[in-house]
């Protein structure tokens, strides 16, 4: 039966799929039916990311494979009268396994997972072969037309126990973070173009990556021996990420024309600062976790720019600049999100059912808001099952996130590189919904 079930699942995690959607909640599959409360209750894979001292609440061996479902839409508009611009970036699937072994005192747990993802696309432009056919309905292209980010990793933590109601853990990681970005900018001249000419547009498309970026994550754990309230808290820390790799860039018929020398193209940026601190109340037939998590933006990640070399616009009046950088529409803020989530006990020892809810401050300041990387923030509300047998519990979540449309991205500008013209862009409305399903399977191989 374990063969069985560790091959089923195995199945399911390595189809093929798509890295499209938003990171998910709480690091683990188990955590979407709680609306990401994870803090204290997570005892699994999840733990190594958020937080990692409360792999020592058991001590057997335990095998965990997951799998995310995620769904994301997010709306742009710049007013009631013109037409509503969709994101098509679709569906992902993020995988998780994870093992937790017990050596004498420690617990050691040992984790693959997809810990974050996201992915917004637009109808891109260049499906209209003449500019002059665009009108208003590609107006979003320069606020951006694809952006991408996949965090995948490896981590590895041990918790111990102090005593009968103390324990402190660690987990470090390394990460690939790949970063893709699709937008244009605009190149022409004050008076001889009206700003925004599509005629005047250059498209640029930007791939990179960083094979390797350190993180760690620190926690403790307080489960009273007696008592009913446990606590648990933890700091994450994630390493820059130097991201390489190349640009494709276009001009437009009969406008301004692009001459690369390099596609050579990088972008560094640095991930926040992640403390959470939880609670959660056990009672005989139900639960309570509530949960604070706050991320700490670091420097220099407000505006975020594309490195370049051997790029040279060129005007159709043979006037030319050098582009060595170019504005990333990423941005981050410092940001927050409260979290509860309830478990009651639906069949004594056997199935239990979840909820949730959790309110999130977007991580984009409304001025910088973009098609690409703008991040609403939101409601969440969450449902699932939780069932045990014979060493085997299951999980299933789903959710969704709400968020509450917001007017913004008017700090943005056309980033002309000729200087002459510039202008920011006009206030538009942004606004999103996500779903996300996970599964997990807990096999617990020390069970009788």
């Amino acid at each position: 039966m374990v063969r069985f079930a560790v091959a089923a699942t195995l199945v399911l995690l390595t189809a093929s799929a798509r890295a499209d959607g938003i990171a998910i909640v709480g690091g683990s599959p188990r955590a979407i039916g709680r609306a990401g409360a994870a803090t204290v209750g997570d005892d699994g894979g999840g733990a190594l990311l958020v937080n990692p001292a409360a792999l020592a609440r058991r001590d057997t061996r335990r095998i965990q494979l997951g799998l995310a479902f995620v769904d994301e839409s997010l709306t742009w508009r710049r007013s009631a009268t013109m037409p509503l611009a969709r994101d098509q970036g679709g569906s992902s699937l993020a995988p998780l396994a994870a093992g937790v072994i017990a050596l004498g005192p420690w617990v050691v747990g040992l984790g693959v997972m997809t810990s974050a993802v996201t992915r917004h696309a637009f109808r891109d432009p260049n499906d209209v072969p003449r500019p002059e056919d665009l009108g208003n309905a590609f107006d979003y292209r320069y606020h951006g037309i694809l952006g991408a980010i996949r965090r995948d990793t490896v981590t590895i933590g041990v918790a111990r126990r102090l005593g009968d109601t103390l324990a402190f853990g660690v987990s470090l990681g390394g990460s690939r973070i790949s970063i893709a970005e699709t937008r244009r900018l605009w190149a022409g001249y004050a008076g001889i173009s009206v700003a925004g000419d599509p005629r005047r547009d250059v498209e640029l498309a930007f791939e990179a990556a960083d094979n390797f970026v350190p993180s760690a994550v620190a926690g403790v754990l307080i489960v009273p021996e007696e008592g009913s309230l446990e606590l648990g808290a933890s700091i994450g820390w994630s390493g820059r990420a130097n991201t390489t790799g190349s640009v494709f860039a276009n001009g437009t018929l009969m406008g301004p024309t692009v001459r690369m020398s390099s596609t050579d193209a990088s972008l560094t940026f640095r991930p926040p600062i992640t403390a959470r601190i939880g609670a959660r109340y056990l009672a005989d037939r139900f639960s309570v976790e509530v949960n604070g998590d706050l991320w700490i933006a670091r420097a220099h990640t407000h505006s975020i720019v594309w490195d370049l070399a051997g790029l040279r616009v060129v005007d159709p009046s043979t006037v030319s600049v050098d582009l060595v950088g170019v504005p990333s529409r990423l941005s981050q803020r410092n940001h927050g999100a409260v979290r509860i989530s309830g478990d009651i006990e639906l069949i004594a020892g056997f199935l239990w059912a979840t909820t949730g809810y959790a309110y999130t401050v977007g991580s984009t300041t409304e001025s910088r808001l973009s098609t690409s990387f703008g991040n609403l923030g939101g409601h969440t509300v969450a449902i699932g099952v939780e069932g045990s047998s014979s060493g085997f519990t299951y999980t299933l979540g789903w959710s969704r996130t709400w968020a509450t449309a917001k007017s913004g991205g008017d700090a943005l500008t056309l980033d002309n590189p000729f200087g002459a013209g510039d202008a920011n862009l006009k206030r538009s409305t942004f606004d999103a919904t996500a779903d996300q399903l996970g599964f997990l399977l807990d096999i617990e191989l020390d069970s009788p």
